[in-house]
């Protein structure tokens, strides 16, 4: 049997290639064109897919600024962790209404607190140092 060399297994998988409905031929391999005739009666086949990365994780989370917390109100899964962000040069709380459920204490800037919310209702909280600032997770089943 004959060995066959680079050069041939090219030319082979070159004529396999035009004659497939998805690629463009052999004159689209060696750098040449369709016909115009071709070209202009039917749709390329092929598709360019773009690759779009997930953006990070923002649903539950919730920025504090010097305006104050940033959603105050949000909805989340029973179980799911919601994560609170200190984006102001001053400290701030995140202190539940509900005595006992969850208190910060003081963040600092840049740094972050996280609490799981595992049973359903709706919870309000607030900053035992800013009057006014309240926030309300909502969590359902």
């Amino acid at each position: 049997m004959k060995k066959l060399t680079f050069g041939s297994m090219f030319v082979i998988v070159a004529l396999l290639l035009s004659s497939c409905q998805f690629h463009t031929g052999l004159g689209g391999l060696l750098g040449g064109s369709k016909s115009s005739s071709s070209a202009s009666t039917s749709p390329s086949k092929h598709v360019k897919a773009t690759h779009t990365p997930p953006s990070p994780k923002t649903a539950n989370l919730v920025t504090i600024t010097s305006a104050g917390y940033q959603p105050n109100a949000m909805s989340v899964q029973a179980g799911a962790t919601v994560t609170w962000i200190n984006k102001d040069s001053a400290a701030h709380t995140v202190t539940s209404d509900t005595a006992g459920m969850f208190d910060s204490g003081a963040i600092d800037q840049g740094a972050t607190f996280k609490f799981t919310f595992s049973t359903a209702g709706t919870f309000t909280y607030h900053s035992t140092s800013d009057t006014g600032w309240t926030g309300t997770v909502t969590v359902t089943q």
